[in-house]
């Protein structure tokens, strides 16, 4: 990074201007953090901003060229560019911001919080000179590091851009910081809503700070701001809905309990090592890292499954709503409350522009978080119902378990029923088991005879029949029925005599 920056610094400083490190790299580095990528002002001896750009713009193409690099140009009127520069497997992202002389504590007065707004000469960096005493700190913000709080750099921050409401909660969450009060306050009662924001820009935030450890970041957010109802007006419906049976809680209490079930299990172990367990017995084996690698696993080009995973334990109780019943003596039902909620959050996934991957899991993973319970009570499950629960649900499978696992939990512990929830928990370890190191038994399709092979046994064209063929065969395959290629043979025959099919000959 320094060789990069010394880069840069060689080129640009010809303009008779003065380079800083600014925003999140300079804080991180402050705290003792890995930083990630970089801001750089570069602040140019001329009258205006925009002259100032315009007088840059000849050496940032040089650097572009000389490092084999990107040039991205966000606002060419207001001196904002993108430089991505290739680093080994990696790239380095550097955003610039080209001020014009005398412009410097401006526009670190215009940024979003205190810690954000300092700047460190980039030569004092480079001469090794990394000490607070060269930090440029116009608004407090090294008082407010070693506090530990996230302050607004002025009354009209969040009023400028209503997205800094939601970025205190993420950097709150990710520095475990506490939100200032005054800042917390202004959120409170700020004019602009975020619904007022592109959805993806929303959705981004959102998914940062589902990322991280993100229940009790978002139980503050709820109690004390409007923002989680602003951006998911679909989670007010749970608010204050009795459940009864089961449940102690009412319905959005156990949604953010599922969450944090759920996070307990995620963060309780080193995630590396490959052991995921908050108590003992509930998922620990040679199968649990791939169970990382499932949730880490990128489901768009650079997007994981984790946040949608996390969303889908707020949300996964949405359907209720249209569903509760009275049943008397203090119990409700809610029959097929997991399907009536998938077009509620498909629809929330397009006003937050999420990606069609996205939705189609988090669809995924709501429509489908009741399937292990109903394969829990047909106890113990038949392997031809686990085959076929792992074939109608595909690769989400492990996330259907998990997020069942952290539902029915959050539920019983609740009531104080941890024998159940120990139960369950053996339950679901045992069918990622099945879905980890077995799968071969499970597959899909019976592996002994394909479609082609059937068609000629019994001398009939491809139809659907076969396909049923297929699946009975499947079925009599992992119940140990067939076992042979010969066996399968003589199964199929055994169903064309009994006319179990309807042959297209």
């Amino acid at each position: 990074m320094k060789k990069l920056l010394s880069s840069i610094n060689e080129i640009v400083s010809v303009l008779d201007s003065r380079l800083y490190i600014v925003g999140g790299w300079l804080r991180d580095r402050l705290l003792g953090r890995s930083p990630g990528d970089v801001d750089l002002l570069v602040e140019v001896s001329a009258r205006s901003g925009s002259i100032a750009a315009s007088m840059c713009m000849p050496k940032l193409q040089e650097a572009v060229h000389r490092l084999n690099g990107t040039l991205v140009v966000l606002d060419e009127g207001r001196g904002l560019y993108r430089l991505i520069v290739p680093a080994g497997r990696r790239k380095i992202q550097l955003d610039i911001d080209v001020i014009a002389e005398g412009a410097l504590t401006e526009n670190l007065a215009q940024r979003d919080f205190t810690i954000n707004a300092l700047a460190l000469p980039l030569s004092a960096y480079l001469n090794g000179e990394f000490e607070e005493d060269h930090v440029i700190d116009p608004l407090g913000g090294l008082t407010d590091l070693r506090a530990g709080l996230i302050r607004v750099c002025g009354p009209d921050a969040v009023e400028d851009d209503p997205l800094r409401a939601l970025r205190a909660f993420r950097l709150a969450a990710r520095l475990e910081f506490a939100i200032e009060p005054r800042t917390l306050d202004l959120i409170k009662h700020a004019g602009r809503s975020v619904t007022g924001c592109a959805g993806e820009r929303v959705w981004d935030e959102l998914r940062m700070i589902l990322s991280l450890r993100a229940a009790s970041v978002l139980r503050q957010m709820d109690r004390d701001t409007r923002l989680l109802e602003q951006m998911i007006p679909e989670v007010g419906s749970l608010k204050g809905m009795i459940q009864g049976g089961h449940h102690v809680d009412d319905a959005w209490e156990h949604s953010l309990k599922v969450l944090e079930q759920f996070e307990g299990l995620w963060h309780s172990q080193d995630i590396t090592g490959g052991l995921i367990c908050c108590k003992e017995d509930m998922l620990p084996g040679a199968f649990a890292d791939k169970v990382v690698d499932y949730l880490n696993g990128y489901i768009t080009r650079s997007r994981t499954r984790l946040p949608i995973f996390k969303l889908a334990c707020l949300l996964h109780d949405v359907g209720k709503q249209f569903t509760r019943e009275y049943a008397g003596s203090g119990k409700y039902t809610f029959y097929g409350h997991h399907r009536a909620g998938v077009p509620v959050v498909r629809a929330m996934a397009d006003r937050l522009r999420m990606s069609g991957r996205e939705k189609e899991v988090l669809a995924a993973l709501v429509g489908g978080h009741m399937d292990p319970l109903f394969l829990y009570k047909v106890h113990p499950p038949t392997p031809m119902a686990v085959r076929r629960f792992f074939k109608r649900v595909g690769q989400e499978v492990p996330g259907l378990l998990l997020l069942s696992l952290a539902d029915i939990s959050s539920t019983r512990l609740a009531a104080g029923r941890e024998d159940e929830a120990r139960a369950y928990a053996v339950f679901i370890k045992d069918i990622l088991r099945k879905y980890f190191n077995e799968r071969n038994v499970y597959a899909p399709s019976c592996g002994l005879l394909n479609g082609h092979e059937v068609c000629a046994l019994l001398g009939i064209k491809p139809s659907p029949p076969v396909r049923r063929v297929l699946e009975t065969l499947a079925d009599a395959r992992v119940e140990g029925k067939v076992k042979t290629k010969a066996e399968a043979e003589a199964f199929v025959l055994q169903l064309e005599r009994k006319g179990e099919f309807e042959s297209d000959k």
